[in-house]
């Protein structure tokens, strides 16, 4: 398998939305296990990892958006947030 800009995006996009492996590889019309060993590849790794953290921030702006404009829900999960990050720093 050929693994090129267009299959990168792809793969970005597709985990991005958060599609489990086996529900992109079936996307691209690839075996699972194809698709697998496709993410062996340095390039193709990080654009899964990209599109899951580039979502991920995404959802975490909109939470911290919502605490500034005075949502509780909002500010107790930020504040989860805040605590798990200063506990990785450590």
């Amino acid at each position: 398998m050929e693994i090129n800009d267009d299959l990168l995006s792809q793969i970005e996009q597709y985990s991005g939305l958060m599609f489990s492996k086996d529900e992109i590889a079936s996307i691209l019309e690839l075996d699972p296990l194809q698709f697998e060993k496709c993410l062996d590849d340095p390039q193709a790794d990080r654009a899964f990892k990209k599109g899951r953290l580039l979502r991920d921030a995404e959802l975490r702006k909109a939470i911290f958006d919502l605490a500034a404009n005075g949502s509780s829900p909002a500010q107790a999960f930020a504040a989860k947030l805040i605590e798990n990050a200063k506990m990785d720093d450590k």
